[in-house]
């Protein structure tokens, strides 16, 4: 195993969800579609990668990233644009000559609201393109769309048209979801590195996505942790004690595979530079705050949030973060208080803060009125490149 930073992986450089895996398809056994819950960083896009490379005999899966739909019209371009790719069509054994010999040998023009437009000038409905082809499969087959940053276009287009276009296209989902021809057929998987909940309500349009069956994607677990060190180090050709293993955990606390991988890198390059044989609770020290000048693998997290809230909100959330990563922790009370100094309703202040919740960034988990970060690096590179 490779020790790939802040990338989705593939093949031996994944480290097996063996759990979330086994829930995933045994809700897409019993016909339920899904979303697929986790703060960024965690590693959903690796997971949903491995559903792809690994399929269940007789599914087929298909991956598209739709971030950059600024549009219903862009979304479904791309998900057309998976659907003709030659390796999906030859996994068909029937299909209709009709339909698809025409989609494969004709350029299409455009998408527009009422459908596909082809180069001869016909058009061809996007939904019942998709009902045709489900027609067409062997009744043993069933196609599972994974539709990752789900969320992000669902944002593009309140930004880029407007909210009706936003609930409209949520409406479309639901309604391909809940149509009894197409359930045998095919299983939606929603993810993203933003919250699709968190932008949903901001829409009042739960209800939209009330039939998703949800499958969290959890920090390793201590023992995980520890056994994805020892296969990293040893990839990395240095040794850690078990004492040093324990602390490295104690300060990454967040256990995703990100943070761990991040670390060991820098203490890697630390080891090397100083020729260093034994890893020490210094070292490790020194490569977190080391980790923290690498903007790459962080800025995102400021930029995100900038770009899903409005110039108040993001005042708002950034003070929020401000006070804790300067003291640790923050009072629900107070967090309302804030609100109420940017003139923001207590009700959209606890949207922000479900938002800053499921998007990764803090949590209330040892007290329900008291908040702090879910990760301490994270806390620290706040503190030092946002807070000040």
């Amino acid at each position: 195993m490779q020790n790939c930073v802040g990338q989705a992986v593939r093949g031996d450089n994944f480290w097996n969800r063996s759990d979330e895996i086994e829930e995933i398809w045994n809700k897409i056994d019993s016909g339920s579609h899904i979303l697929l819950a986790a703060p960024r960083r965690v590693g959903k896009t690796s997971i949903m990668f491995y559903l792809k490379d690994k399929p269940k005999e007789n599914y087929i899966v298909v991956y598209i990233d739709t971030e950059s739909a600024d549009n219903e019209n862009e979304f479904w371009q791309k998900v057309f644009n998976a659907l003709l790719e030659e390796e999906f069509i030859n996994k068909l054994k029937s299909y209709s000559q009709t339909l698809w010999q025409k989609i494969k040998k004709i350029k299409i023009d455009k998408i527009s609201t009422s459908g596909v437009e082809f180069g001869d000038g016909e058009t061809l409905n996007y939904s019942e393109a998709f009902e045709r082809l489900l027609k067409d499969i062997e009744k043993d087959k069933k196609i599972i769309i994974m539709l990752d940053e789900f969320a992000q276009t669902v944002e593009n287009i309140v930004k880029y048209e407007d909210e009706i276009s936003a609930e409209k296209f949520l409406k479309r989902h639901r309604a391909l979801r809940q149509n009894s021809n197409l359930t045998t057929k095919v299983t939606f998987i929603y993810a993203g590195s933003i919250g699709l909940e968190s932008v949903v309500s901001k829409l009042n349009g739960i209800k939209y996505i009330n039939d998703l069956n949800t499958v969290k994607v959890r920090p390793l677990t201590n023992m995980d942790a520890k056994n994805f060190v020892d296969i990293l180090a040893k990839s990395l050709k240095i040794t850690l004690s078990e004492e040093v293993k324990d602390f490295l955990l104690e300060e990454i606390e967040w256990l995703i595979p990100f943070y761990i991988q991040l670390i060991l890198q820098e203490i890697k390059n630390i080891s090397r530079k100083n020729k260093n044989e034994i890893i020490t609770n210094e070292i490790v020290k020194s490569a977190i705050l080391n980790s923290l000048d690498y903007k790459n693998h962080f800025e995102h997290w400021r930029s995100k949030l900038k770009e899903a809230l409005c110039v108040e909100e993001f005042k708002l959330a950034k003070e929020i973060l401000n006070i804790i990563s300067e003291r640790n922790t923050i009072e629900s009370l107070e967090i309302l208080d804030i609100g109420t100094k940017f003139e923001i309703d207590n009700e959209t202040t606890k949207d922000i803060v479900h938002s800053l919740e499921y998007d990764g960034y803090i949590n209330n988990n040892d007290n329900p009125k008291i908040y702090r970060f879910n990760s301490p690096i994270l806390k620290m590179w706040w503190y030092k490149n946002v807070a000040n």
